[in-house]
């Protein structure tokens, strides 16, 4: 008897906290605001983009993201109007996203960003990038400049150098997690779970036929040879294109 009790009163509380939750619901549901929410969700819904994978390598898709009506009701209760400045999205991961396949290689960016992004050897050439402003991604290595403000990714081939590098970088709080094929120890990186990149720009290649190649979603291997002549040639490519300098975990995040 002593044991039906409890649960009698265990299914009290369950209901209980159950009918509460739908009669809260219910209010919220008949509140001007929550009402305008539903009427404009369909307006700041974005579907998700699948990432592109081909054999061995993948082009990372784009998040979605809908309203989360009673977070957002919430916030915007507080004030007592509904305001698009107050709206609180829930993130939609891709059907195929980069997460399920960290094993291929990303080729570029997602060409919906508007973007591209400078990966550089560590050398003199840096300085035009800080001199001017522009976001780039370090080739790191041991040796290396870490008090600087900038993205990293790992440098280092051999396999007990690229695990000092990892925790330099991640003491110093600039770690990309992210790889670079002939620059990086692959074996390393898929045991971590890092991003592996391998950029289909470089700028080795002679600048006639470098500059067609730019476009949305490319990632610039700078290469240290690479004049600054051509540096500037490559830029007002990009800007006459209307695209954005980004770091590269900018890039090829979803």
């Amino acid at each position: 008897m002593k044991y039906l009790k409890y649960f009698l009163l265990g299914v009290f509380v369950i209901l209980s906290f159950y009918l509460t939750d739908k009669i809260m619901i219910y209010l919220e549901n008949q509140s001007p605001i929550m009402q305008k929410i539903m009427k404009e969700e369909e307006k700041y819904k974005e579907l998700p983009v699948n990432a592109e994978v081909d054999a061995n390598t993948i082009v990372p898709g784009i998040k979605g993201k809908e309203i989360n009506k009673r977070k957002s009701y919430a916030k915007m209760d507080d004030f007592g109007t509904f305001n698009e400045m107050f709206i609180i999205y829930d993130y939609l991961k891709p059907e195929v996203s980069i997460e399920d396949h960290l094993d291929k290689v990303i080729i570029r960016g997602n060409k919906l960003k508007r973007a591209v992004s400078f990966v550089v050897e560590d050398s003199v050439i840096t300085d035009y990038f800080e001199k001017n402003n522009i976001n780039y991604t370090l080739i790191s290595t041991l040796s290396s400049d870490f008090t600087k403000q900038r993205e990293c990714l790992l440098g280092e081939e051999l396999k007990e150098n690229i695990s000092d590098l990892n925790s330099l970088l991640n003491k110093n709080k600039i770690n990309s997690k992210i790889c670079l094929v002939n620059y990086s120890n692959i074996e390393y990186c898929k045991e971590k779970k890092y991003y592996i990149v391998a950029p289909e720009v470089d700028t080795g290649i002679n600048i006639t036929q470098l500059l067609p190649a730019i476009s949305s979603g490319s990632i610039i291997l700078v290469r240290k040879s690479t004049s600054l002549q051509n540096l500037d040639l490559l830029l007002k490519e990009i800007k006459k294109q209307d695209l954005d300098i980004v770091y590269l975990s900018e890039l090829i995040k979803e």
